[in-house]
């Protein structure tokens, strides 16, 4: 099922600031990020694959529109219930504050979001774009496979934003997938031209969730069958009771989104692990899986 949505019910004003808001949908289950920090042991892996192909659904109607989303993080993703499945849920993109054309972004020449989230591009002045958002999708696969946000234990701050422009990623959490961990490499590419497009993104999950139910178990598609993926998906779900998602969070890690004004950041570098997992998978001819 493809993701929708939220229903929006009309707009309202404040009589003071004249500034706008928008009445939608109530999503019950709140935000990707409140519900990995109370439900991190419940969430298989199949449901982060669907997950992840909600959102790309989502993208794929923003970039349909030349539009990039200025501000993609787990706290701008929210869940619904589903009314045709009682045990499975709906994810949306919300908060659009920070969206727009892609050639017609102009912030004053400060960067606004959640710095972890924030493609290095970016952090270098560049305009948010569409790779940008694939950027951050790569991030939000490392807190799906962790349950943590990223980079918790740092302050967010200039030092954090060379790290990042020097190749720094998260961490993936105990029993993650390595073909996962490739494609969101691939999506961390510090080289936006050499991320993967929602279209490619969303084939690659939608496949991976097949092959999780038990279909195309004897089709080959992105390097791998569908019974070796449902394997490794099985495998990677018996470990999730072990992994522990209690942190401590550095009082610097902030998580909304606020203004950055960094300057004198290098250009853009993949650290030698992620460049090693973009060499395997050139070896691989493409290889996804």
């Amino acid at each position: 099922m493809e993701s929708g949505t939220l229903g929006f019910y009309g707009m309202s004003k404040d009589p003071k600031t004249n500034e706008f808001i928008m009445v939608v949908q109530f999503a019950d289950r709140g935000s990707l990020k409140s519900i990995l920090s109370q439900d991190f042991s419940k969430i298989l892996w199949k449901d982060r694959i669907i997950l992840l192909r909600d959102l790309m659904v989502d993208l794929k109607y923003l970039h349909k529109l030349e539009y990039c989303h200025g501000d993609f993080h787990s706290g701008n993703i929210l869940q619904d219930n589903d009314e045709d499945n009682a045990i499975s849920h709906v994810s949306y993109i919300s908060d659009f504050g920070l969206s727009g054309p892609a050639d017609k972004q102009n912030l004053g020449g400060k960067i606004y979001g959640v710095l972890p989230y924030i493609a290095p591009e970016v952090l270098n002045g560049q305009p948010y774009t569409k790779a940008s958002v694939i950027y951050s999708s790569g991030i939000l696969m490392t807190e799906l496979s962790s349950g943590k946000p990223p980079f918790y234990n740092r302050k967010h701050d200039f030092n954090l934003s060379l790290a990042i422009c020097n190749g720094l990623c998260p961490k993936f959490g105990k029993g993650t997938p390595e073909f996962y961990k490739k494609l969101a490499y691939r999506c961390m590419n510090a080289d936006p031209n050499q991320r993967p497009v929602e279209n490619e993104l969303y084939d690659i999950f939608q496949f991976g969730n097949d092959s999780n139910n038990g279909h195309f178990k004897d089709e080959k598609k992105f390097g791998y069958y569908g019974r070796e993926i449902k394997e490794v998906f099985d495998k990677a779900d018996d470990i999730i009771p072990y992994i522990s998602v209690s942190y401590k969070q550095d009082p610097n890690a902030i998580y909304i989104s606020r203004a950055f004004n960094f300057t004198n950041l290098p250009k853009p570098v993949n650290s030698s692990l992620v460049t090693s997992y973009l060499e395997k998978d050139e070896n691989d001819k493409g290889i996804i899986f």
